[in-house]
């Protein structure tokens, strides 16, 4: 083959190959996927509460030393509304509006646990407590 047949059929070659081209359909665009709308961010004090609730439960000391002052401070306020303090609640007083177990977690005179790894308050016990303090 000569030279100029060869720039012959290359030519027609490269004809050809524009002409498959323009015969293509267009192309569809791309669909992309809808995007889920970013959970919204949780309040950081909501998400303390959640953690202290869950560490609460562990060992003694998680409650004694991080759920014992927010029990304290919610009781001191709910009490406060009824003209009363912890600190000058008799216990006996403390015991029967507040039960055995919330008394005894929040009473002013309450010491470091002796057994540091012992149960901690479990949730339901919790639940529980709380619920006493929303009758307050």
């Amino acid at each position: 083959m000569t030279l100029l047949a060869s720039i012959a059929v290359v030519g027609l070659a490269g004809i050809a190959l524009a002409i498959l081209v323009a015969l293509l359909p267009e192309p569809r665009p791309i669909r992309r996927r809808p995007r889920k709308a970013p959970e919204p961010a949780r309040p950081d004090q909501l998400a303390r509460l959640e953690r202290l609730v869950t560490t609460a439960g562990t060992s003694a000391t998680h409650a004694h030393a991080y759920l014992r002052p927010v029990l304290v401070e919610v009781t001191a306020h709910r009490l406060a509304a009824r003209g009363q303090t912890l600190e000058r609640m008799p216990a006996a007083t403390g015991r029967e509006l507040l039960g055995d177990r919330l008394w005894d977690l929040v009473r002013p005179d309450r010491p470091f646990p002796d057994d540091r790894y012992g149960p901690g308050v479990p949730v339901q016990e919790l639940g529980a407590m709380l619920k006493v303090l929303e009758r307050l």
